[in-house]
């Protein structure tokens, strides 16, 4: 079952650059998924986490998707807000939290 992610955290700078930049190259938590979608402040990833089992059992017409979204906004002109949402491993999440906590900003 995939954990529920529902957090935020913030970077130093304004958002268009945190934007800009994962588009090009995304943090090394994600590197397991693949851009999907985007906006203006948000950017959507997806990974195929379907077991081998579980293409077989299904005849190879099942998937299973993590999908995790981000929102990028400005939090109070010095910095960006990213909010998360979605599904991820719990290696992505603590991966993920290792990241944020090693560019926040300070």
């Amino acid at each position: 079952m995939a954990d529920q992610v529902n957090a935020s955290f913030l970077l130093p700078g304004p958002p268009a650059t945190h934007v800009a930049a994962w588009r090009s190259a995304p943090p090394p938590f994600l590197d397991d998924y693949k851009r999907v979608d985007e906006s203006y402040e948000s950017l959507v990833y997806e990974s195929d986490v379907t077991t081998t089992f579980m293409k077989w059992a299904m005849f190879g017409m099942g998937k299973t998707i993590y999908r995790l979204s981000f929102t990028f906004r400005d939090a109070d002109g010095a910095a960006t807000q990213v909010g998360v949402l979605g599904q991820a491993n719990e290696d992505t999440v603590k991966a993920m939290s290792q990241w944020a906590a090693a560019n926040a900003p300070g």
